[in-house]
């Protein structure tokens, strides 16, 4: 059973500051020339708290920092138990969509003993740095995203009569996404939005380490307070972003894997050992390899490899796609990681989780402008199919690192949740 609340949320008042100069993509993807952009906007904007920087105190600094904007107005607590109706524009391909969805309160559960399942491999370091910041705020300063399945959209009609209200708070980003945000704090809409999602599994898109990050939270808590079974406090549950897997608006792009290789390398050593596993073929440009990735797009274990000397589409071969795993024959990021990096390039699982030599970048600009500087080689993929995360999700097993980018990034500092 997901049990999902409403919550007093806290946010900027915005008769004080620009909304649009305080909210930033969530921390993992900020690089130091990004967060230092941040905060250059305003001396309010949330990632001097959700990405502190500098000695050891940092994360009692980032604590203090935001109970003193509570303190002084900036950032207000609101009155009543509320769901938050988020809403996401923005264009891709020339198209413009719409991704909507509700923030909550989710009551935690370990993973296989509740409705949560992940995806994705977590790591000890970014866990260890969101756990001091929630030690130290006693707060949720970002939204975890959390998928959930409706067939019948039956949520959107309660959505689309809240949107006929101007939003509470609304904002362009550097990128031209469009946030707004609406409040839902009657009770017959609260009590419909709790029931709904009663019997729903919930499958995490992004936030695993948050997640894990707020188990051990609540565990630490509640024996520090020595409470018994059945008591409740706040940091039981952890602030949540639920959006349908139906979605029209949901868009999962691919992560590209650039390897560093010897400056001897040669393609031909590589397509030799790949020709058996894979039908193999010769690419004459970027037109091409863009074309193959099409004309591919629902095959997992097909995707362009963009060497030192050419640029080839690979297909994996039915008999090796029947040597593996039932569930792991859908997703691309495994079969590239089992079959090649492990493969070929001697990857062990200890690299793969250091990112040793790997570098993941989503275009093929970016990746051009690594290429130039650096001695590598490039996989292109497609991205992977909401199917095969549900299903992995499902199995008890994960995905390999980046295997998902959901476009857009959730906007932090919309939103916080006290604990």
């Amino acid at each position: 059973m997901a049990i999902v609340r409403p919550f007093r949320g806290v946010r900027y008042d915005t008769e004080q500051v620009l909304l649009k100069n305080v909210i930033t993509p969530p921390y993992d993807v900020i690089t130091p020339e990004m967060r230092a952009a941040y905060a250059a906007k305003s001396p309010y904007n949330v990632v001097l708290i959700d990405l502190p920087v500098g000695d050891d105190d940092r994360y009692a600094v980032a604590g203090n920092l935001y109970r003193k904007w509570k303190d002084a107005g900036i950032l207000i607590k609101g009155q009543d138990k509320s769901f938050y109706l988020y809403e996401q524009v923005y264009e891709y391909g020339g198209k413009t969509y719409v991704r909507s969805g509700f923030v909550g309160a989710l009551k935690l559960s370990e993973f296989g003993k509740g409705q949560v399942f992940p995806h994705e491999k977590t790591l000890s370091g970014p866990k260890a740095d969101r756990y001091e910041l929630m030690k130290a705020s006693k707060a949720n300063f970002s939204q975890i995203f959390g998928l959930y399945q409706d067939n019948e959209n039956r949520l959107s009609v309660l959505f689309n009569d809240v949107k006929k209200a101007m939003p509470s708070a609304s904002a362009i980003d550097e990128t031209g996404v469009k946030h707004s945000v609406w409040t839902i704090s009657d009770e017959n809409s609260i009590t419909k939005i709790e029931s709904f999602m009663r019997d729903k599994a919930i499958y995490i898109a992004d936030g695993h380490h948050r997640y894990e990050t707020a188990l051990k939270y609540r565990d630490d808590m509640r024996v520090q307070e020595g409470l018994t079974e059945g008591e409740e406090r706040y940091y039981d549950y952890v602030m949540m972003m639920f959006v349908n897997f139906m979605d029209e608006g949901l868009k999962v792009f691919p992560t590209h894997r650039v390897i560093d290789v010897a400056d001897n390398f040669e393609d031909k050593d590589f397509i030799e050992y790949a020709s058996s596993l894979f039908e193999v073929c010769k690419l004459e440009s970027r037109e091409s390899a863009e074309k193959f990735l099409k004309d591919n797009i629902n095959i997992p274990g097909a995707w362009v490899y963009y060497g030192k000397q050419g640029i080839y589409g690979m297909n994996l071969l039915q008999e090796s796609v029947e040597k593996q795993h039932p569930v792991y024959r859908k997703v691309s990021t495994y079969l590239l990681e089992d079959l090649v990096l492990k493969g070929y390039f001697k990857y062990s699982d200890e690299r793969l989780l250091a990112k040793a030599g790997i570098h993941f970048i989503q275009s093929w600009e970016e990746i051009d402008d690594y290429k130039k500087e650096n001695s590598s080689v490039a996989f292109i993929l497609n991205g992977e199919n909401m199917e095969s995360i549900r299903d992995v999700s499902e199995s008890g097993l994960v995905m390999p690192q980046k295997s998902t980018y959901f476009y857009p990034k959730l906007a932090t500092g919309l939103l916080f949740n006290d604990l």
